[in-house]
């Protein structure tokens, strides 16, 4: 991805977790908050890179190109 995303650092941990396959529950867990959350900031991830889907996002992030 070449352009910068400005993400803050509850949506870079979030970030790194999903790229490493945790799923939200265990996210949620590992991080002390709740489920819904986790979506909130995975929803955001995915409008700051206009990506529709967890799975485009990280192709994005790994510089996988459609």
């Amino acid at each position: 991805m070449q352009e910068t995303l400005l993400l803050t650092s509850r949506e870079k941990e979030i970030l790194d977790l999903s790229m490493k396959g945790i799923g939200c529950k265990r996210i949620a867990l590992h991080l002390g908050i709740s489920t819904s959350t986790v979506k909130k900031h995975r929803s955001s991830l995915m409008d700051k890179a206009g990506a529709s889907s967890m799975v485009e996002l990280a192709g994005r992030m790994t510089g996988e190109k459609k």
